[in-house]
């Protein structure tokens, strides 16, 4: 043990012995050095760097321009107005949820012209046009409208600037009122309003011709580069990487010289998997920072929530490298820690779909013949309530058949990583404001994070701790 690993001793005069207390800091870098070196001789992370850096430029190309949309968005909150929407969650609650609010009022947009371009950033010109029983409604004043025109639930796609009413006192008496308005965009009316997206100079479309809302091409191109193919190439060449670190380090001559260390040895194990768990958090966290930047630069968006990525993708790696480190321990073989860690992130995928097809088979089989409810933000934008079909004759439901049932008993204990990057999902759909049936779906009780943290972390340590004890008992 040379002086710059010796550790502070302290004799105890008593027993006549020496106690060693190891610098575990010491240990541990050295280690994090080892496992940064073994990085570097693994050729296959250069080839990860360019994958990415590749995947990232054809991000670069892309072009997000604005199309003609505000006629569509000054009649949403026009019809908006025939009830108070405050409070109520528009993509998951139907018009039956808010029947209690209606003002037993219909108002239109009769006319409307921009005043500069059709486009997220200008002013509209519009006529808005107000029928009511007067035995039930009273007329309303311009500020009364001013107030919640273009307001619907926690958002504003509109705010009135000027407004004047034009109609003659004759039709406010028969129930009829009309105003001329100049309207401004409000704070959330970009990340509705329809863009064109593409890719390479134009030559590639990705939301067709009349384009896609703002906030759900952001949301779909975060989720590709972060927790989609960005993720995953990461995530599979890690694993590669990684496969190899415990192998390595029980082969013959190098377990020996780090044994000549005073620590335990399941310390030994234990540090090189925080290291590389540290190494690949260095790697996820470059990602994530990337994909915010770019989607910012594209879009000029610059909502964080795609950063819960890291954290999501972090805990299913480690996850990932405890079944390798386990399997590295058990076999000290690079290939059979490689195989086995991809063999389980299929199974848990494999798993994972199967379940959801249980668990929307349930829903279904519960909702046919009934009337699938319309969201108010479907309903606004004219979309219109149908049935749920029922299943084909002599065909049960997926989770009344044999495999249904042995799915869902399984995946009642292997970890819920799905719900972590479910997690993800609804940050962006808030921030984003997409609404929809995926939002809903993704806001029902059938996920829940907490339960998807808490096993993939049982999991996580039961295989890291079933690997040091293997590991502390077996000879060099």
């Amino acid at each position: 043990m040379n002086e710059a690993d010796r550790a502070p001793m302290a004799e105890d005069h008593a027993a006549g012995r020496i106690t060693v207390r190891p610098m575990l800091p010491r240990t541990f870098a050295a280690m994090l050095r080892d496992t940064w070196r073994e990085f570097l001789d693994a050729k296959v992370l250069y080839l990860l760097l360019l994958a990415i850096a590749l995947l990232f430029g054809a991000a670069l190309t892309g072009r997000i321009e604005p199309q003609p949309g505000g006629r569509q968005y000054l009649d949403i909150a026009a019809r908006a107005l025939a009830a108070d929407l405050d409070g109520i969650d528009i993509a998951t609650q139907s018009m039956g949820d808010v029947a209690g609010r209606l003002n037993g009022s219909i108002y239109a947009i009769s006319a409307a012209e921009p005043i500069d371009a059709d486009l997220p950033e200008g002013h509209w010109k519009a006529t808005l046009t107000r029928t009511f029983i007067p035995l039930v409604g009273a007329p309303e004043s311009g500020d009364e409208v001013a107030a919640r025109f273009g307001k619907i639930a926690d958002g504003q796609l509109w705010t009135i600037t000027e407004i004047r009413e034009t109609g003659t006192e004759w039709a406010r008496k028969i129930g009829s009122q009309t105003w001329e308005m100049t309207v401004a965009p409000g704070r959330d009316l970009r990340l509705l309003w329809p863009h064109r997206f593409t890719l390479f100079g134009d030559s590639i479309e990705l939301a067709g011709t009349k384009g896609a809302p703002l906030g759900l091409e952001v949301l779909i191109l975060q989720k590709l580069l972060a927790t989609g193919l960005g993720g995953t190439i990461l995530l599979l060449v890690s694993v590669a990487v990684t496969a190899a670190f415990v192998p390595n380090m029980v082969r013959k001559g190098t377990l020996e010289l780090l044994l000549v260390r005073p620590i335990p040895r399941w310390q030994l194990l234990v540090f090189k998997y925080v290291g590389a768990l540290l190494l690949v958090a260095g790697l996820l966290g470059i990602l994530v920072l990337a994909v915010w930047l770019i989607t910012g630069i594209l879009a000029d968006v610059w909502s964080p929530g795609v950063l819960l990525a890291l954290p999501s993708l972090l805990v299913f790696f480690a996850l990932l490298l405890s079944v390798s480190v386990l399997t590295g321990v058990i076999t000290r073989s690079v290939i059979s820690a490689m195989l086995v860690t991809v063999a389980y992130w299929a199974i848990l995928f494999i798993a994972g779909q199967m379940n959801n097809v249980a668990v929307e088979s349930r829903i279904r089989e519960a909702n046919v013949g009934k009337l699938r409810p319309t969201s108010i933000a479907e309903t606004i934008r004219g979309r219109q309530p149908r049935r749920e079909e029922g299943f084909k004759p002599g065909r049960r439901p997926f989770y009344q058949t044999t495999i249904g049932r042995v799915t869902e008993g399984v995946y009642a204990f292997l970890p819920h990583t799905e719900d972590l990057d479910n997690l993800v999902d609804r940050q962006l759909m808030r921030d984003f404001a997409v609404a929809g049936p995926f939002r809903a779906l993704m806001e029902s009780g059938s996920f829940s994070w907490e339960k998807g943290l808490g096993l993939t972390l049982l999991h996580t340590f039961a295989y890291l701790g079933i690997a040091c004890a293997i590991f502390s008992r077996r000879d060099p």
